[in-house]
Order: structure tokens, then C-alpha cells, then sequence
């Protein structure tokens, strides 16, 4: 029967490495002393070669000045041998590696990410400014300048004011520049704002235009009488066919009082001086031919042909206005302008 208790460790020794008992150093396969150390691997001797032992030294005795290097064997003196360790492995002269320091306690500290690269401050670009230029008006020749974010116009409240405009409410509109862009807003004012257009624009029934000294609103399509069923009473006027839609458009007069009045089925109306709808041979703010009314199912079509003596339309609620563009507020007659 096979002794495994007795046997057991001679096995280990003759097939795997021995760990020294002194120094935990790994040995090849069977050796019987330390190669780092030279202790016996089983524990029994001293270490031989440790170049750590000091010699014990009699009192009153001397040193030698290679006595720290040299240990007393019953055979004599045996020079001490640097230890080499086996290929692969490499043995640290300096002692044994310090442990590492513990981590600090506490949340991680999160690692901050900086450019080299010197900072460059953004220099801060001012947006557009304008300015109101008076063309006509009491106050022609007058020039505004607006503050950065706009200013309001009116007769006694605002930053630009006109005080002798009878036609101009107290505070009458407001000018204001929000992303580099300029708009007006009529503050209910009695007389309106009246913005320039370019090309064409779109008014809706009873929608008020004006050109040159001339105020104009478009009534819209007309509906025909009704039938007389020979029982009531008619009342006198001008008689409208049937079957055929007409529009009307008419001039407004001071007070807002309808003035001269025009009923066509035609599909334009022509405004100017001479040879149109309405025609004013005196008025100088008048082109030859121009605007024209083209009227629409919901409203009318204004088409421009005055040639830069312009025509307007009422401003409702808020609109955005450019360089360029020109306002009748009361008597005035105002142009935006961009300043530098």
C-alpha cells in the first residue's frame, strides 16, 4: 500500500519549485538552498552568502576592514557572493517596494480639462442702429436718432414728438429693435400709421390706403337690392344690376366723412392724376397713373406705380419695417435710415 503522508512532500520537492522559508523566494525544482538568500529551503541551517549578517566579535577585538563583508564558517573565512537569481526574474537592489498610499477618502475629484492656448476675448458686435428722417410735414428737415431698443412717437408721451400735429394721438406708435430688426406698432391711435409699400399688397374689405393728399377705403363687393315685391316702398337710388358683383372704393374725407365714391364691376380701379378712376390733375404727390385696385374675393390688391412718391396702407397691430421704408404718422411723412 502506497505511504501518501510520507511520500507526499518528496513528490512536491522533485516536481514543483521551493519557496524559501526565510525570504519566500521561488527556487527551481529540488534545490536545497535559497537561491536569493541562502538559507536551506527545509529550515534547518542558517543562511550562507547573507551579506546582511554582521560577524560577532569578541570584546576588545578589532575589525578587519573586510570583516563586514566576510562571515566565520568552521572552515574559515568564505568571501561573500552577491546572490543571482534565475533567468526570467528579476531581484530589486533598492528593498523591498513601499506599499502604495491609501486612496484618499471621500467623492473622486473630477479631472478639469484646460487649453493651453491663450483666451481670446469675443469682441461684443453692436446690432444695427436707425434713425427717422421728416420728408414732409410741419417737421420736415427734422432727423431722429433711435436708442437701441426703439423709442415711441406721439404729441405729448414718447421720445419723438410732435406737438403741434392735431392729427398725431398722445401716444401714437411705437418703434422697437428686437434681433436686428426694426417694427412699428400702432398704439390705437385715431389717425393710423401708414407704412410705404413695395409692389403689391393685400388690404381687406373696408382696409384704408393712401397716396399723395388723398385718403381712399375699400368698401368691398356690393350686394344687389332685392327684388320689389310691388308692396313696399322703394327708396330712390341708383339702380345695380343683377347677377353682376360690384365694388366700391371711396375717398374719406377730413373727420372721416365719406367723400366721392366709385361702383365698379371692372376688375382694376385706377387712382392718379389724370385719366383714371379718381383722378386729382392738382395734386403734385401724385404720379400720372399711380396705384391700381384690384379687388379679391376676401379684400383688395394694391399695386404700386408711382415711381417712388409711394403709396400706403394702415399698419394692424405690429409690423416689421427696413432701411428705406417710409411712415406717415399725422402730417408727417418719416423714412428709416440706417446709421453707422
Amino acid at each position: 500500500m502506497f505511504d501518501y503522508a510520507s511520500r507526499m512532500p518528496a513528490l512536491l520537492t522533485k516536481n514543483l519549485g521551493v519557496v524559501c522559508p526565510s525570504c519566500d523566494f521561488l527556487n527551481v525544482v529540488a534545490a536545497v538552498r535559497c537561491m536569493a538568500c541562502g538559507s536551506a529551503t527545509d529550515g534547518s541551517g542558517a543562511p550562507a552568502g547573507r551579506t546582511d549578517v554582521v560577524p560577532r566579535v569578541q570584546p576588545g577585538a578589532e575589525l578587519s576592514s573586510n570583516a563586514a563583508n566576510e562571515v566565520t564558517t568552521p572552515s574559515g573565512p568564505v568571501p561573500s557572493v552577491a546572490p543571482t537569481a534565475p533567468p526570467g526574474l528579476k531581484r530589486s537592489t533598492t528593498g523591498p517596494t513601499p506599499a502604495p498610499a491609501a486612496p484618499p477618502r471621500g467623492p473622486p475629484t473630477r479631472p478639469t480639462f484646460q487649453s493651453s492656448a491663450p483666451t481670446q476675448t469675443t469682441p461684443q458686435v453692436a446690432g444695427p442702429k436707425f434713425g427717422l428722417t421728416v420728408l414732409a410735414g410741419p417737421a420736415r428737415g427734422q432727423r431722429f436718432r433711435l436708442a437701441a431698443t426703439g423709442a415711441q412717437v406721439g404729441r405729448s408721451k414718447g421720445a419723438i414728438l410732435f406737438p403741434d400735429d392735431p392729427f398725431i394721438s398722445p401716444l401714437h406708435a411705437t418703434l422697437s429693435i428686437r434681433d436686428g430688426k426694426l417694427y412699428v406698432r400702432d398704439e390705437s391711435s385715431t389717425s393710423g400709421v401708414y407704412v410705404s409699400i413695395t409692389g403689391t399688397e393685400t388690404i381687406p374689405a373696408n382696409g384704408t390706403f393712401c397716396t399723395g393728399l388723398r385718403l381712399f377705403r375699400f368698401v368691398g363687393a356690393v350686394e344687389p337690392a332685392e327684388p320689389w315685391n310691388k308692396v313696399d316702398v322703394l327708396v330712390y337710388g341708383a339702380t345695380v344690376p343683377n347677377g353682376q358683383v360690384h365694388y366700391a372704393v371711396e375717398e374719406v374725407m377730413l373727420g372721416d366723412r365719406g367723400g366721392r365714391c366709385l361702383l365698379s364691376p371692372g376688375p382694376v380701379l385706377t387712382v392718379g392724376q389724370g385719366r383714371c378712376d379718381f383722378s386729382y390733375p392738382n395734386d403734385e404727390g401724385l404720379a400720372p397713373r399711380h396705384c391700381e385696385i384690384s379687388p379679391l374675393p376676401d379684400g383688395a390688391m394694391i399695386r404700386d406705380l408711382s415711381g417712388g412718391l409711394g403709396t400706403y396702407v394702415r399698419v394692424t397691430g405690429e409690423r416689421p419695417i427696413k432701411a428705406g421704408d417710409r411712415l406717415r404718422i399725422g402730417q408727417q411723412t418719416l423714412q428709416v435710415e440706417a446709421l453707422t
